[in-house]
């Protein structure tokens, strides 16, 4: 008989004791049991010492119903709290669901953040490559215009410009002669580099004598320079009107000459005028 009373009492404590949060009267009724327990261990000490049988069975039926309605009371508690429970787990799962989404919303945003730096990274490398590129151009360049810059040792009657030689020759010649003259010194009959510069350095030297220029469209009737090299046609450098292939009898004017304004002017390739030679390094 002690033995199934205490294994009753511990099933409902068991039970109580499951509930996720029981409430204080769930607690209250499961103290209540555990003393009523004390008690029917204390009468059944009390039986082995010889108590009347009558006195012990009265005692133990009012423990019985005590202890039958504890165990109603509990169950009764328990099934109050079956609601709060209940909307408990599905708030629980409501919330396990919200943070799924969340986790893959952050995870999703993550990839495409990595994407992007990802991306990113690609055009630094490339920029980086390109800013490398163009030092060494710049760096390339700017040897390239300390070394033209240089200024270039010439032999006697021959002047110093940047990285070439001039000749400005004081006998004249026709155009041919003048151009054959200058190769035969390893040198063009002036070749010009559109650079205001360098104009203002041969108007110094020229006026106001007229020379020959390596300049002429003879046989192309495009006007090239004696390396064969094309002319790009600026009006700024010639005289007014010019050029403009006049003709004296069979002879156009196809060589080009500085003037004594320092200007070009087309001319008579037979005409004799100063000539410029020039050395390139």
């Amino acid at each position: 008989m002690k033995l199934l009373m205490s294994v009753v009492v511990l099933m409902y404590v068991v039970a109580a004791e499951d509930v996720m949060s029981p409430t204080l009267d769930i607690i209250s009724e499961i103290k209540k049991i555990k003393t009523m327990e004390e008690k029917l261990n204390a009468l059944y000490d009390e039986f082995r010492e010889l108590r009347s049988k009558n006195e012990v069975h009265t005692e133990v039926k009012n423990l019985m119903n005590s202890l039958s309605s504890a165990v109603s009371a509990l169950n009764d508690a328990v099934l109050n709290t079956n609601p709060f429970f209940s909307q408990l787990t599905s708030r629980t799962r409501n919330k396990l669901k919200q943070n799924d989404c969340w986790k893959s919303s952050i995870q999703t945003d993550q990839q495409n953040k990595q994407r992007d730096f990802e991306s990113l990274s690609s055009s630094l490398s490339a920029l980086k490559s390109s800013v490398s590129d163009l030092t060494s151009s710049v760096a390339s360049l700017s040897s390239k215009q300390q070394t033209s810059d240089a200024p270039v040792t010439c032999k006697s009657g021959w002047i110093s410009y940047k990285s070439s030689c001039f000749f400005f020759s004081s006998n004249a010649l026709n155009w041919t002669e003048a151009r054959d003259y200058c190769k035969a010194q390893g040198a063009l009959l002036l070749k010009i580099q559109d650079d205001d510069r360098e104009w203002a350095f041969l108007n110094h030297h020229t006026i106001p004598t007229s020379y020959w220029v390596g300049l002429t469209d003879q046989t192309t009737d495009q006007w090239r320079w004696v390396d064969d090299t094309p002319y790009t046609m600026n009006k700024e450098r010639w005289n007014p009107g010019q050029p403009d292939d006049w003709k004296l009898g069979e002879e156009r004017e196809d060589c080009g000459v500085i003037t004594n304004t320092g200007k070009l002017n087309d001319g008579h390739c037979y005409i004799k005028f100063r000539f410029i030679c020039r050395v390139q390094f």
